[in-house]
């Protein structure tokens, strides 16, 4: 999947990899993206591989990305969950962040 066929709904994309759901925010510069992979149990997870947060300062914080590295990180997720057609979710089925 290439970054241009992502749809962003009020600044957010998420795509459903069955047991996974990988979260797309536009930052306020607009230039970067931030990315939270939730698992079924809506909770933020990291997998092995795939970086999306890091603690700072004792808060975690999202790692923001480019455009060219969202297609990387969908790349792997695709390869980790053997799953090459995500759904893209529809704003009332999104998960909400919880940072």
């Amino acid at each position: 999947m290439k970054f241009k066929e992502l749809k962003f709904v009020n600044g957010i994309c998420q795509l459903d990899y069955n047991y996974y759901v990988i979260s797309f925010t536009i930052s306020e510069n607009k230039k970067f993206y931030s990315c939270t992979i939730f698992n079924r149990a809506k909770l933020p997870v990291d997998l092995p591989g795939i970086k999306t947060e890091i603690i700072k300062n004792n808060k975690w914080t999202k790692i923001h990305f480019s455009k060219i590295e969202i297609e990387s990180l969908i790349k792997k997720l695709q390869a980790f969950t053997g799953n090459k057609n995500p759904k893209q979710m529809n704003e009332n089925e999104f998960y909400k962040d919880i940072f």
